[in-house]
């Protein structure tokens, strides 16, 4: 298998019937944070979470390819194109380590500032390091069953121990995701089927009010999850704060 940003390599328009499987249609207010990434400010790519007027932060395969100007941020709506308003990107911090499966991390600098008001809010990232999170809520803008790109919810279990997450993983970079401590196994509900693709990259989980991951990259994409992988962000806060202060 390979990660989910290798398979946009081939085609995007390939993959236009990959869908989202579980999940629930969820309004903006509920979590403002929220923030579709454009290409070409036309075709869902990833998502992202709002950090600041400035800042979203997203996976870094969501945004791999170049030049940053060819991405903008949308906010402000459950509907992805109405009425989002729409943020032109000035530059992308991407991980430098980052080579398609660790380090699967970055930052989107948006040209001006992001207008806050009662649909678009910053979010904080968790201060607190658990090896397991409960009933965590992943938000994305990528295509679901229903064929829309509504912003829709699914709940999660964070785990990241090597007895009940490693086992689930096939391939050894994905398994090192975890045994570096930079990622979380995402466990869907007892009974349940859930999964992504491609545009769930960079989709914010959150619990409590706090953003412990961002999407990263499923062994199985498009299918029901078994190794699906998030980046686990309080491993990479330093380097987070370091690029936000450092660019001003």
């Amino acid at each position: 298998m390979r990660p989910l940003f290798f398979g946009t390599l081939l085609c995007l328009a390939a993959f236009a019937k990959g869908q989202q499987i579980g999940g629930t249609d969820v309004s903006i207010a509920q979590y403002p944070f929220v923030a579709g990434i454009l290409l070409q400010r036309s075709t869902i790519i990833g998502n992202g979470a709002i950090l600041s007027p400035n800042w979203v932060l997203t996976s870094a395969s969501a945004v791999y390819s170049t030049p940053d100007s060819d991405y903008s941020i949308a906010t402000g709506s459950e509907e992805l194109f109405t009425p989002a308003a729409q943020y032109q990107v000035q530059r992308i911090f991407r991980h430098p380590e980052f080579v398609g499966w660790d380090y699967n991390v970055a930052l989107v600098k948006v040209s001006g500032k992001i207008a806050f008001g009662d649909t678009v809010q910053p979010i904080a990232i968790a201060t607190t390091d658990p090896e397991t999170v409960n009933d965590a809520t992943m938000l994305s803008y990528g295509k679901n069953e229903d064929g829309t790109s509504h912003l829709r919810s699914a709940t999660y279990t964070l785990i990241s121990d090597n007895d009940d997450c490693v086992p689930l993983l096939q391939e050894y970079q994905a398994k090192d995701v975890i045994w570096q401590h930079h990622g979380f196994c995402l466990i869907p509900p007892p009974g349940t089927q859930q999964g992504q693709w491609y545009n769930d990259a960079g989709a914010p989980l959150v619990a409590d009010g706090q953003l412990y991951a961002v999407f990263a990259f499923a062994e199985n994409e498009g299918g029901t999850n078994e190794g699906s992988v998030a980046t686990r962000l309080t491993s990479f806060a330093g380097w987070i704060q370091s690029i936000m202060f450092s660019n001003r």
